[in-house]
């Protein structure tokens, strides 16, 4: 028995050691291959056994060994068969408690396999030392007991920006040509701990700070703050007079904070994960500090056990888990589940449930609207982009309430809330609705309603992470819409649109990541108003990110057409053309501008900045001369005339005209950038690491600037940190190619 247990340990070592590095390469390496499940499967399956099985084999065997040597090797007596038993079933409950409870909590995941390994070392040693073992199969087991305990020592540590990467959702997205674990490490890891429901890691990527479960980013305060605020105030605007939340998810706390800014009297938060609560904290400025209000009860527990037992009516009532393949989440989209919500919802109470479009086949989403829809006939849904869909219904019918919308919009702080999101009016929010129950239940017909004798999701819902579906349901479910049977608020808010007003929806769409739909929204204010700079700056960028960038030149040169007369036409047209390549024509179109309104800084500086990039000193001088004449205090002006300093280079010179514009405006992210590069080329690393972090902190999305400190890092020879940097910078731009040579030459 001695020798089970010593090999027992022995594969427990091997399986944990190959958990925290080899296995997460392994499968990231066969999902780059082929994200299909049916592929991915057999081998995944394989993996599993040949981690579990060596253990369990060993394990199993020494249960019988433990009744013979209970017995004295001649057959077990009653007696000790139940002592063999009793000890058993105490070590299996106790264990599984202590583990889930006290050990993974207190020590981590890693150390606990490392405990639980040491344990059956050490039990190995005592049937050796006090069991009936004969001298020989003592003397046997001496050698394998050793190992094991060399083992226990010896494990190396687990990769946990590996682990918390998400190897298995997101080895796919990357590009082939990048180096696979380095993207997906890239990054910076503030935060990651293990707990009894899941693993919790905050990670900082371009500026974005994310919170991951198990891998999958859950939050984040970046494009995912739109949804997280619509979560709170979409239930709470169409509810007249909410007094009492109940939000199950903590997540960030940014739906919480969102929902605190209306005048609720009592906001109860129910989170199953302690470390989920602690890494909210990271998020204080975002959420407003939400889980210090007084108005705030958090209760670390299962929501749906809450709503099961509580008395407590709430007048709304949010559910922000949304990936039902994430294990127990499918049990939170069952008949019985949201039957639990509505018994919990307060006369006119309103409930909000967060699905998304993504990593989920069209069956399944059909079936969770369908379930939806069974306990909540009224139900409507609201898209917001492509990715995620709010299920929003009520004790009373939506179509009454979309009035207090606009009422709800005069609350002290709401709209200052929603304002960093690109949300300034009403109409944005009234926008986002997409179906109403009719529509629901013809694009929901024949699908199965999810049971909790019957939660087929959780089985089904895996195989459709791989698929990239988001914009095929958002579709699907669009085309079941018959925009005339909206209800009358809804028809009245889009017929009543003004330029601005679609132009807000780009950019409350654009901050939301959700390009496709942010091009159709600054097309229509477009289709109003033409000449319109912040629209047709939104359009550009939305048309780059969109890859629409054909149609958005056809479209900008018809308008051109029609407005001989107006640069700014011109001067989107020549950033296009620039973004795509086409240079020469860019630079023309740019000039073209300059003519049509001499003087104009902006047709100036759009021509200067291409100038510039391609290098161009001799024609750039002429263009620097006449910004002078025009514009002489402008931080453009001062940070053109030092890029062509730059480009001669006197970097003395330049130095000081770049100075000169980030005195005139500190917030100018590009002149910070360029400060920094020329502090480097005159061997000035402090300045230079300084201004170049400067303009980090101003642009967390320039690729250039991690593409600067890149290069700092590697004149310094700190290799691992310009991978780094390198590989953000590709996570910005893919096809960069000075990115893409540092993080080469940084690899070798």
């Amino acid at each position: 028995m001695s020798l089970v247990l010593a090999l027992a340990s022995i594969a427990m070592i091997w399986s944990g050691a190959l958990i925290g590095g080899y296995v997460p390469r392994l499968i990231a390496r066969s999902l780059a291959r082929s994200s299909a499940f049916n592929q991915s499967l057999p081998e995944h399956t394989l993996l599993a056994a040949a981690l579990l099985l060596p253990a369990a084999v060993c394990l199993g065997a020494a249960f019988p060994l433990a009744f013979d040597m209970a017995g004295g090797g001649h057959g077990s007596s009653a007696r000790s068969i139940s002592v063999v038993y009793a000890v058993n079933t105490v070590a299996a409950v106790g264990g599984s408690l202590a583990a889930g409870f006290i050990a993974i909590p207190a020590i981590g995941l890693q150390h606990t396999f490392r405990a639980v390994s040491l344990l059956v070392v050490i039990a190995a040693g005592v049937v050796v030392v006090w069991g009936r073992v004969p001298g020989r199969a003592r003397v046997a087991s001496l050698a394998p007991i050793a190992i094991a305990l060399a083992l226990v020592v010896w494990m190396p540590s687990w990769d946990r920006e590996l682990l918390a990467s998400g190897v298995y959702k997101y080895a796919q997205y990357v590009d082939r040509d990048l180096d696979l674990e380095s993207a997906l490490k890239s990054g910076t890891l503030v935060y990651y701990r293990d707990g009894a429901v899941s693993t919790v890691s905050l990670k900082r990527l371009t500026g974005t700070l994310s919170m991951s479960v198990d891998g999958k980013v859950d939050a984040s305060n970046g494009g995912d703050m739109l949804t997280q605020k619509m979560l709170a105030h979409l239930p709470l605007l169409l509810h007249a007079k909410p007094r009492d939340v109940c939000i199950i998810g903590l997540g960030s706390g940014v739906t919480l904070g969102a929902a605190l800014t209306h005048p609720v009297s009592r906001a109860d938060v129910i989170e199953i994960s302690p470390e989920v609560v602690d890494a909210s904290r990271y998020f204080a400025a975002d959420n407003r500090q939400a889980l210090d209000d007084p108005r705030t009860r958090l209760i670390v527990g299962d929501g749906r056990s809450h709503l099961l037992l509580s008395s407590q009516q709430y007048d709304v009532i949010v559910s922000e888990p949304s990936n039902p393949w994430m294990a127990g989440v499918a049990a939170l989209f069952t008949r019985e589940f949201f039957t639990a919500v509505r018994r919990r919802l307060a006369p006119g109470g309103i409930v909000c449930q967060w699905a998304h479009t993504y990593d989920i086949s069209e069956a399944d989403f059909r079936s969770i609207l369908a379930t939806f829809l069974a306990v909540f006939p009224g139900a409507t849904a609201w898209l917001v982009g492509d990715s995620d869909v709010l299920l929003v219904a009520s004790t009373s019918p939506i179509d009454d309430l979309l009035a207090n919308v606009a009422r709800g919009w005069q609350r002290s702080g709401v709209a200052a809330g929603l304002s960093a999101q690109s949300v300034l009016e009403p109409f944005e929010i009234l926008s986002l609705f997409a179906a109403g129950p009719a529509e629901i239940s013809r694009f929901a017909a024949g699908a199965a309603v999810q049971t909790d004798d019957r939660t087929a999701l959780e089985f089904s819902g895996p195989r459709a992470v791989a698929n990239r579906t988001s914009r095929d349901n958002a579709s699907a479910l669009r085309q079941a819409v018959d925009e005339k049977a909206a209800p009358a608020a809804i028809r009245q808010a889009r017929e009543a649109a003004t330029a601005p007003e679609w132009r807000n929806r780009g950019a409350m769409l654009l901050a939301a990541n959700d390009y496709g739909n942010a091009f159709d929204a600054y097309l229509s204010s477009l289709t109003r108003e033409a000449t319109d700079a912040a629209s047709l700056d939104g359009f550009v960028r939305t048309s780059i990110a969109a890859h629409a960038e054909e149609r958005a030149l056809t479209l900008l040169e018809s308008w051109a057409g029609t407005h001989p007369r107006d640069p700014s036409i011109r001067i989107a047209m020549s950033r296009l053309l620039a973004a795509t390549g086409a240079l020469d024509r860019a630079i023309d179109i740019a000039a073209e501008a300059c003519r049509i309104a001499p003087g104009t800084p902006a047709a100036l500086e759009q021509l200067a900045s291409i100038l510039a990039d391609v290098g161009d000193v001799e024609r750039l001088d002429p263009v620097v001369a006449e910004l002078q004449r025009a514009a002489p205090l402008r931080a453009a002006t001062e940070y053109y005339a030092g890029a062509a300093r730059y480009l001669r280079r006197d970097l003395p010179a330049a130095l000081g005209l770049v100075r000169q514009a980030t005195t005139i405006d500190p917030g100018y992210a590009a002149a910070h950038n360029l400060t920094g590069a020329i502090e480097a080329m005159l061997g000035h690393t402090v300045e230079a690491r300084r201004a170049l972090e400067t303009a980090l902190r101003l642009d967390a999305r320039d690729a250039a600037t991690y593409v600067n400190l890149g290069l700092l890092e590697m004149s310094a020879d700190n290799r691992a940190a310009a991978a780094g940097y390198f590989a953000e910078a590709l996570s910005l731009d893919p096809k960069s190619t000075a990115a893409r040579a540092g993080f080469a030459q940084a690899r070798q």
